[in-house]
């Protein structure tokens, strides 16, 4: 049998051809490495929970869900800047995914904080990761009371020490519920993680003054979020968080004793029957937890999940200790 050979010019278009073509494949390989490297890289390994609101890069951090929700507290008293993290349970590792934030602003007759999410690197992070809490936190610091105390100032009649805890607290109460884009937000990152993890689990953390809120689409929620009146859902879902700001609004959150009663309730209940009684109406009864968690409960259907921890029951008594 004769093998022919291939001619000279002929073995060297082929060759360049092979080599052209596996130089191709190789590129593609090396295209995809660079873009899931690329989402890993601009990172900042730390050793606590920081804002950051430099776009450059992001801060990573290696530790337990307690200690981060510990620094987290001192940033709540701290920053005026939301910050918001993924939280891998599995890898005890937190994950900054907050971006472009800012301080918060009157815009006309709002208060708007500024706190956006990263949602290309989420759709990542969900991407390779089935098991994650998505946590940020609502500062305790309020331009709307800094104002309101100057307006007073202004017209004459300057708001007196008690007048100011009271509106303190009364918008520390508020600051524990997820608000109208925190619920809008959890709504579209559950569609697009389930999309891709049938099977996974991811929940919403907020943390206050008071306590951590944790908020979430039931099993019948995401069902109907994907019928036909997913629009309607939406707008129901959104719509529970300014009912919750509304219960908020009440007058009497403060747990106060009426500055003009000077005598103690149990010696009141010892006078004579001929002494006349003062009302109990002087005392206010109601506390801020107490507020938030039934205002929290209120939200709770078959369709949305929402529950109130006070920090105390979480644990953190035993950590602050060490």
């Amino acid at each position: 049998m004769t093998i022919g050979l291939i001619p000279g010019h002929t073995f060297r278009t082929v060759l360049l051809l092979v080599c052209l073509y596996t130089l191709t494949l190789w590129l593609n390989h090396v295209s995809l490495a660079v873009e899931d490297t690329n989402m890993e890289e601009g990172h900042n390994v730390i050793s606590e929970l920081v804002v950051n609101n430099n776009n450059q890069y992001k801060t990573v951090i290696y530790e337990n869900e307690e200690e981060g929700i510990l620094e987290m507290r001192k940033l709540i008293e701290s920053s005026q800047i939301e910050e918001s993290w993924a939280y891998l349970p599995h890898q005890e590792k937190w994950i900054e995914i907050g971006f472009n934030e800012e301080s918060e602003k009157k815009i006309e007759d709002n208060y708007i904080t500024k706190a956006k999410l990263d949602i290309q690197f989420l759709d990542w992070l969900m991407n390779e990761n089935n098991n994650m809490i998505l946590y940020h936190f609502h500062t305790s610091y309020c331009l709307s009371l800094e104002d309101k105390i100057k307006e007073r100032e202004k017209n004459g009649s300057p708001m007196n020490d008690n007048e100011i805890e009271k509106e303190r607290i009364r918008l520390l109460i508020k600051s524990a519920y997820p608000s109208r884009s925190d619920l809008l937000n959890m709504i579209g990152n559950s569609s697009e993680f389930f999309e891709r993890n049938s099977d996974g689990n991811i929940t919403f953390k907020v943390c206050s003054h008071y306590g951590i809120t944790e908020y979430c689409l039931t099993d019948e929620g995401m069902a109907y979020l994907h019928a036909d009146n997913s629009l309607k859902q939406i707008l129901r879902i959104t719509g529970t968080s300014s009912s919750a700001n509304i219960e908020a609004n009440v007058k009497g959150e403060i747990l106060e004793m009426n500055p003009r009663e000077t005598r103690d309730p149990l010696e009141r209940i010892k006078m004579s029957p001929k002494q006349k009684r003062s009302s109990f109406s002087r005392y206010k009864i109601i506390d801020p937890l107490s507020r938030i968690e039934r205002a929290v409960e209120a939200m709770n259907d078959e369709h949305i999940k929402v529950t109130f921890t006070p920090y105390e029951k979480e644990g953190m008594s035993q950590i602050q200790k060490h």
